[in-house]
């Protein structure tokens, strides 16, 4: 196939505008917010963006004093911008690291600092606070208001008499760091309450934290307490993620408390009983790739094929279900694998509570070239405190088949600006026929032509409903031109027909436009509807109206009305009539809410196509 040289030399500039384009970079980084709560996470978005697409691996995650670092997530946009006719593309690679605070304060976040192709990239510094969580003020209510929660045993005594304390109580006394702990709440009272609010929660160093369980009713049952009966009541279950060891302080609980008094209500603040964490520290010799997972886990891995065609991807999964710390720990890096690009790890978690559940890690495994490959089991560890040790899996290896793609694989980068619009050489180039250029086949441009008039008709009927749907009053009035035009056209050929349906054609098409054009009511008498015309139509087009309908009405309705001569006469007044109204284009328009100009000028020629009557 003999290629026109000219047209070679017009890609050039294209080719050149893609060389220069494809230099041009930004990193810019970011927090997703920069107040957080002790219970929220920290996200640090670093973003690349560029003319052509990035195979980059994701820079390192920063470390931040008195943050704890989880997770990175990554993804990837494209867009596409068209502007006097020339197209530019840019694409943009986006990474979400993920961090858990461990005290209040005002934090500065340092900037990531990486290389792409030898050039320093860097972005400025960025800043934190971390709060109190916000108070909870929504008060929890007795589950039944109207019943006494204590019953006959407190029949006849004061309601205000008694007392009422919050209670801090550890589901286990110590822990390693890491190990969530849950710190459950509870309202002990011998009083009448009615309700309780959360006023503040003050934390401590040394952990992070995050809310288990918060019952929106006081659902109450009978304990003893120093040898005193009380009813107790959950207010709300924390779990606690310890950060270093030693004895740590949970956090202290004020809430208030409502009850019944003889005759009012009384309100009473109360604190929580400080009580104390014992935190053990990770004994030594962490297995290497240990990420921070500390809990009771089981572990399995899976692949998705054992035999797949060049292009192809391999989807690698761990799946880890227990119960531990999966806010805490990160997923473990794929082991090292030559001819194969292997993507960040995706976490899906599936948890019935913070603490417990299943977390499912995909590695998505491209290969680079076809043959037989052994792809390495994955291997994970975590601190078992069951057993009080470490704990390793560690994968079987995969046995994977990598067969060349079929020739239709070849051209899924076609389309991909930054991929070279060539084919492997697998076949020889005498068994490819020429095939002619579509552009030269007539039915190319007959098929371009009706899509393009495909395109015009559905703008208009577009634009039809939009401006019916925007603007009522203006689609009536434009649509009256159109009915105008429709019922003289119909009057004219019964005109010629001699037919004495003339009248009636004639009749009902100039009412039908008035009520469009000018809001009138339909089904009024002669005099009335032109009463409602008079200052919204000139007095002597009112009286021409007037005219011409009483015509119509003899001619319909009187003996000998519709002769041949008047017939004729009343055709010339019809369309003395309508040139009038066409000649008029400065009408005020005063629809049923209120007046207002006429935006679309009154021309029966120019609202049919320019078609006369």
């Amino acid at each position: 196939m003999v290629v026109n040289r000219f047209r070679l030399w017009l890609l050039v500039p294209f080719l050149l505008a893609g060389a220069l384009g494809a230099q041009a970079l930004k990193v810019s980084s970011y927090v997703a917010e920069d107040q957080i709560t002790l219970s929220d996470q920290l996200q640090v978005v670093l973003e690349i963006s560029s003319d052509s697409r990035l195979q980059i691996d994701a820079p390192p995650a920063l470390k931040i004093p008195f943050f704890s670092y989880r997770n990175m997530r990554n993804s990837s946009s494209s867009e596409m911008n068209i502007f006097n006719g020339s197209m530019s593309r840019s694409y943009t690679l986006s990474y979400t690291y993920f961090y858990n605070p461990q005290k209040k304060g005002k934090f500065s976040i340092p900037g990531f600092q990486f290389r792409i192709d030898k050039r320093l990239y860097t972005t400025p510094p960025m800043q934190v606070e971390v709060v109190d969580m916000p108070s909870s003020r929504a008060p929890q209510y007795n589950f039944n208001p109207y019943v006494d929660p204590y019953g006959a045993d407190y029949f006849g005594r004061n309601r205000s008499a008694g007392e009422s304390l919050i209670l801090c109580q550890l589901q286990t006394p110590a822990v390693f760091v890491g190990e969530p702990a849950i710190a459950s709440y509870y309202l002990y009272t011998n009083q009448m309450v009615e309700s309780f609010s959360t006023e503040m929660e003050k934390d401590y160093e040394g952990y992070g934290k995050s809310n288990f369980e918060q019952p929106a009713n006081l659902q109450y049952e009978r304990v003893t307490y120093k040898g005193e009966r009380y009813q107790r009541a959950l207010i709300k279950r924390i779990v606690l993620y310890p950060q270093v060891s030693g004895r740590l302080q949970v956090p202290t609980l004020t809430g208030m408390v409502q009850f019944s008094g003889t005759y009012s209500f009384l309100n009473k603040s109360v604190d929580s009983q400080p009580a104390w964490l014992d935190v053990r520290a990770l004994p030594g010799g962490k297995p290497a790739g240990y990420t921070g997972a500390v809990g009771n886990f089981s572990v399995s891995q899976s692949f998705s094929e054992s035999k797949i065609t060049q292009g192809d991807a391999l989807i690698c999964t761990i799946k880890i279900s227990g119960k531990g710390n999966f806010s805490q720990f990160t997923a473990p890096a794929f082991p090292s694998l030559a001819k194969f690009q292997v993507s960040e790890p995706s976490v899906q978690d599936k948890l019935a509570n913070p603490i417990e559940g299943t977390r499912l890690i995909y590695y998505t495994l491209l290969p680079q070239e076809t043959g037989d490959f052994q792809i390495p089991g994955l291997s994970f560890s975590w601190f078992n405190t069951a057993t009080g040790s470490y704990s390793s899996f560690q994968g079987q290896p995969q046995q994977l088949a990598v067969k060349p793609s079929n020739v239709l694989s070849y051209f899924s980068g076609l389309l991909q600006s930054d991929r070279p619009m060539t084919m492997n050489p697998l076949l020889a180039r005498s068994v490819y026929p020429k095939y002619r250029n579509f552009s030269a086949s007539f039915w190319f441009w007959l098929v371009f032509a009706g899509c393009l008039a495909s395109l015009a008709v559905s703008g208009w009927l577009t634009l039809e409903r939009r401006l019916r749907r925007l603007d009522p009053n203006a689609y009536a009035q434009k649509t009256a031109n159109r009915i105008l035009n429709k019922y003289l056209h119909k009057a004219t050929e019964a005109a010629a027909a001699m037919s004495p349906e003339f009248y009636t054609l004639a009749d009902s098409g100039l009412i039908d436009y008035l009520v469009k054009k000018f809001g009138v009511s339909r089904g009024l008498a002669t005099q009335e509807l032109l009463a409602e015309l008079e200052g919204k139509v000139p007095a002597p087009l009112v009286a021409q109206v007037g005219e011409f309908l009483e015509l119509c009405q003899k001619a319909r309705y009187m003996p000998g009305g519709g002769e041949a001569a008047p017939l004729m006469d009343a055709l010339a007044k019809l369309r003395q009539l309508v040139q009038a109204f066409s000649r008029n284009r400065t009408l005020t328009f005063a629809s049923k809410n209120g007046g207002g100009k006429d935006k679309s000028p009154l021309s029966v020629n120019e609202s049919n196509g320019g078609e006369k009557p």
